[in-house]
């Protein structure tokens, strides 16, 4: 009898948490490389290689990029879905009059979703 309640609890949590896990925000990474020092919410990227890790909250997503490991900068972005797959992994910017170049999206290769900045 105990075994079959605790067989039943068991699987009530079980339950629970596959439902929980359903509902779960996407999580996602990439890698991109900079050619250029750019801004981005605020934030100085340097040149180099970044991993790009994104979890959207539907459709605004929390974008982190981390260089050698180490996190470097976090923007709120949001993830779009342009109808188009790219060729390749792209990234778009704007110039300021101070020729900063601030990063106004990430195109990733395969994907028609891309992680837009304000």
């Amino acid at each position: 009898m105990r075994l079959r309640r605790i067989l039943q609890s068991m699987t009530v949590v079980l339950a629970l948490a596959a439902a929980v896990g359903a509902q779960a925000k996407s999580k996602e990474l990439t890698s991109m490389v900079l050619h250029s020092n750019a801004m981005v919410a605020g934030t100085h990227l340097t040149t180099g290689s970044y991993n790009v890790h994104w979890q959207t909250h539907s459709p605004e997503a929390t974008v982190t990029f981390l260089k050698g490991g180490k996190v470097t900068g976090t923007a709120e972005g949001k993830l779009v879905d342009r109808g188009y797959k790219y060729p390749s992994d792209e990234v778009m910017y704007d110039e300021s009059p101070d020729s900063t170049r601030n990063i106004r999206e990430i195109r990733f290769k395969g994907s028609s979703e891309v992680l837009e900045f304000n």
